[in-house]
């Protein structure tokens, strides 16, 4: 699907009054200089030209600009660099929530937005976080397919803690 494509999709699938309003291009010029890099490109569109969070899996993607059942994706990026401090790299920030401590995190360092994972359920510290074969692209693709495409950890073999 083309970034275009997503974008249609996602206004589609939204029921009417489903989607918060846009976001001005101030909160997302304020969260690029705090992760210090630009949000991938079709990222960016969808905040600017679609809607400051609520798409993706059950509405879950996280708002740039409001609070809601999560907080804002600034100050969980901060929570997250706190938290997890060496073990977090900080270009990786929290984009939408699969429930039980299961996030999907996006790379703002690749303009595609490669996407990362974070299951802390039966994983060490160090092997919570992992990269995902996707891009924030064929992610939304997954989603507007129908497909749940859940963070899957890949299997450890010789880690003690895990």
């Amino acid at each position: 699907m083309t970034d275009d494509e997503i974008i249609d999709r996602i206004r589609d699938q939204a029921r009417p009054g489903g989607l918060p309003v846009p976001v001005p291009v101030e909160a997302v010029v304020g969260l690029e200089a705090a992760v210090g890099h630009r949000m991938p490109p079709l990222l960016r569109r969808i905040y600017l030209e679609v809607a400051d969070g609520g798409f993706g899996r059950w509405g879950a993607a996280l708002s740039l600009t409001e609070y809601r059942d999560e907080p804002p994706m600034l100050e969980a990026c901060l929570a997250w660099r706190e938290g997890y401090g060496a073990a977090y790299p900080t270009p990786v920030v929290p984009l939408l929530t699969w429930g039980c401590a299961v996030w999907s995190l996006i790379d703002f360092s690749t303009p595609t937005g490669r996407m990362w994972g974070w299951d802390p359920n039966g994983s060490c510290l160090p092997h919570s976080l992992f990269p995902e074969p996707f891009t924030l692209s064929e992610r939304l693709t997954g989603w507007l397919e129908g497909r749940e495409d859940f963070p899957q950890p890949p299997v450890r073999t010789g880690c003690p803690d895990c």
